[in-house]
Formats: structure tokens, C-alpha cells, sequence
């Protein structure tokens, strides 16, 4: 990136930039299959990406001793390496061999702790980011599996498709013909822990859930068959596993739902491991109007529609 200029000095070229928008997801289900030796459950699960983003604005100069810094417009949120953005970063940057000075931007309007995958996605657009930025050329398949370090949802995230999630997240089959599905995203304003949620299910003493079917396999004719090839299920049969713990945790999971469905949702679902919670209905325009009854209510809500592709993965 630098080079010798006519006069004999050296020239070293301008930071790199970009600006990427990182989606939210939604579990269409959850099932908890079993527990490996170390604590970590393991899952089967259907996620989408949805058009609701936080934003984020990279600079990078290759060079020099690495340094990575961080903004976000929410004091709130961490912007040390506490943040998965910041420790993306230094994956990427240590995977590569590349030194470089990074500075991110970060525009949260993906609630925290909503189990909308807000932080994954982020870090997820950052691997995404800076594997092209700095003309790493990393495959998605390698970038997967060190985004497997950072958390379960962050493989997903970059495929940024529809799929089938199983494993502890790490395995990813893409799913076809779940976009334009229209949807209201509802958050009480209180987050809930995924770590405290898991702790209560596993005091509940569930049985979990065999696998119905392998990743690859047809689904059979139960409750989650409607699943399969694409073909939209009736939506009462919308299950996770998590959402009856997390609703002794947090009993206004319950009231939220059932507004939801009084304003007309097909079926309603707490999405992960909470607090948000989804309603389904047929048309955009119909879920935009359903989504300003429930502020009205004084809840936090927003119209989306799902993803083919998220445009951080395109």
C-alpha cells in the first residue's frame, strides 16, 4: 500500500473505508437437542436475517503497531474489547498476519440482550469488513469457523442467509425460499442474559429434545415438518424451546405475546433466548400498522421483513 514517489520518498497510501449494515435474525424455531460434556447446549434451529441493522463505519491503515478503537452511539454498550467488534478485529487482523490500525464506528438500533443477534451481527460484518478491506481473501467456510471463537451465532451471520443451525451453531445449512416474510419485532426494554436463561432451563430439568431429523434429511410430518423446502407453516406451530423458562423469568413475555396476537399475528415467538418477541402477519403494510398499534401501547416495536441475503454477507 506505500511505494516510492518521483521525488524519492516514500508515499503510504490512504486509510481504507467502509460502511456495512449488519441484520438482525429471528429463530423461526428453537429445540434444544442435548448438552455436550463441557456445558454447551446443543441446538436445531431455523434463523433469518430480517432488514432491522445496526450500522457500523470502518477506517483502517495498514501499518505500524496494531490498534483498534471503537465508538458506539449508546453509552451503554462496551466499546473495549468487551465488544465483539473489538475482538473480531484482533482475530481477523491476527489470522492474517496484518497489522493495521482500525477504528470502528458502531450505530446500534438492534436492541441488546433481545436475542436478535445484534452483537453476532456485528462482529460477523466486521470479519466480513475487514477480510475484504484488507484484501485478505479469506473464504466465508475459514471465516465461519473463527467466528465460531466469538460466539454460536456469529457463524450464521456470515453466511447471512436463511438456514438450518444445529450443533453449537458451528454447522450451517442454508435454508431457500424464507425472505419477504413479514414480521413485527416487539422488546419490552429489559434485556435478558443468554448464560441465566440456559441455567434456568437446565434447573428446569427438560428432557431435551432428540433430533427430529438430521440438517440434511427431510423433515417428517410433525410439528416442525411445515418447516421443510421452504413451505410456510401454519404459524401456531412456532416453538422454542427457551420461551417457557424465560417466561417464568420475565412473566411480561407472556402479555407481549398475546398482544401480538390480538393485533392480528398469524402466531407469535420469543426469538433465542429472549426478551424479543416476534408476530407474523401476511403483509408488510399490515405488520407497519400492527407495529405502530403496539408503541402505541408504549412498547418498543418495528415492522421488518425477512432476508435472502443480509447485505454485509452479499
Amino acid at each position: 500500500m506505500g511505494g516510492q514517489s518521483a521525488t524519492g520518498g516514500t508515499t503510504v497510501a490512504g486509510p481504507a473505508t467502509a460502511r456495512v449494515l449488519a441484520p438482525a435474525k429471528v429463530n423461526l424455531f428453537l429445540r434444544i437437542t442435548g448438552r455436550r460434556a463441557d456445558g454447551y447446549h446443543l441446538l436445531d434451529s431455523l434463523m433469518v436475517p430480517v432488514d432491522l441493522y445496526d450500522e457500523l463505519a470502518f477506517t483502517i491503515q495498514r501499518g505500524g503497531a496494531t490498534r483498534i478503537t471503537l465508538g458506539c452511539d449508546r453509552p451503554e454498550i462496551p466499546a473495549d474489547q468487551r465488544n465483539l467488534v473489538h475482538a473480531a478485529a484482533e482475530l481477523l487482523l491476527a489470522e492474517s498476519g496484518v497489522t493495521a490500525a482500525v477504528h470502528v464506528e458502531l450505530t446500534k438500533r438492534i436492541p441488546a440482550a433481545a436475542g436478535l443477534g445484534g452483537g453476532s451481527s456485528d462482529a460477523a460484518a466486521t470479519l466480513l469488513a475487514l477480510n475484504r478491506l484488507l484484501e485478505a481473501r479469506h473464504s466465508k467456510a475459514q471465516l465461519a469457523q473463527w467466528a465460531a471463537r466469538l460466539g454460536a451465532d456469529v457463524p450464521f451471520f456470515i453466511y447471512g442467509r436463511p438456514a438450518r443451525v444445529g450443533g453449537v451453531g458451528e454447522i450451517v445449512t442454508p435454508a431457500e425460499g424464507w425472505g419477504g416474510i413479514a414480521l413485527v419485532v416487539a422488546f419490552p426494554g429489559v434485556g435478558l442474559s443468554t448464560a441465566a436463561i440456559y441455567r434456568q432451563y437446565d434447573a428446569a430439568g427438560v428432557s431435551p429434545h432428540r433430533p427430529e431429523v438430521s440438517l440434511t434429511n427431510p423433515l417428517p410430518a410433525t410439528s416442525i415438518a411445515a418447516f421443510a423446502g421452504g413451505k410456510r407453516p401454519a404459524w401456531s406451530m412456532l416453538v422454542n424451546d427457551l420461551e417457557a423458562v424465560a417466561a417464568e423469568a420475565f412473566p411480561e413475555l407472556r402479555s407481549l405475546k398475546k398482544m401480538l396476537m390480538q393485533l392480528g399475528a398469524e402466531g407469535a415467538l420469543m426469538t433465542g433466548s429472549g426478551s424479543a418477541v416476534f408476530g407474523v402477519w401476511r403483509t408488510r403494510s399490515a405488520a407497519e400498522v400492527a407495529a405502530g398499534a403496539v408503541r402505541e401501547r408504549g412498547v418498543w416495536a418495528v415492522a421488518v421483513q425477512t432476508l435472502e441475503i443480509s447485505p454485509a454477507a452479499a
